[in-house]
């Protein structure tokens, strides 16, 4: 097989699970969850979506998830023994709460926030400014992202997508795990 590197106009063709970055680096967690907890959180996250559709959510408000040993050792291609360690490892850091429903139903998976370290909110942000400091040209003196349509223009664009947000996405249910292919 030959590689075949991606072109500009293809970076959105995939989608992806989304892994906090402050997993890694937060003092509370980075030491205490190995990297399959790490990858399994991402999931957990991603299926909060599919329990917001099917408005999985208890008397208090709290949205939760059904998510069983079973399937995240075949999504993942990991042992039992592997992924019971991975959940116990969020359960330990105050990740995930499991409510038993006995009668061999599935736990029932609430998933917590993340606690920010603010230390490291502090430290991220001066050595990213300190950068800015420094930077002689114009063009960098505005680093911080500004998340609007403004920022984007069609200059030099052959394909005329400038971002994801311009382009035409029709049914996307077929991401979410019960989406029947059939129909």
């Amino acid at each position: 097989m030959d590689f075949i590197p991606y072109k500009a106009h293809e970076c959105f063709e995939h989608l992806y699970y989304q892994i906090p970055m402050e997993l890694f680096f937060n003092k509370n967690y980075k030491d205490k969850l190995n990297s399959d907890s790490k990858i399994l959180y991402g999931f957990l996250l991603n299926r909060l979506t599919l329990s917001a559709k099917n408005n999985w959510i208890d008397k208090d408000g709290n949205i939760f998830l059904i998510f069983t040993r079973k399937e995240v050792q075949e999504l993942l291609g990991l042992s039992d023994k592997t992924v019971t360690k991975a959940f116990k490892q969020l359960n330990e850091c105050k990740l995930i709460h499991e409510k038993k429903q006995g009668a061999n139903k599935p736990n029932l998976i609430y998933v917590g926030k993340i606690d920010h370290d603010k230390n490291l909110m502090q430290v991220i942000r001066k050595n990213y400014e300190s950068r800015i400091v420094k930077s002689t040209t114009h063009d960098t003196e505005n680093l911080r992202p500004n998340y609007n349509n403004n920022n984007y223009n069609n200059k030099g664009k052959k394909n005329g997508y400038q971002n994801y947000e311009q382009r035409d996405y029709d049914d996307l249910d077929f991401l979410y795990a019960n989406y029947n292919f059939e129909n």
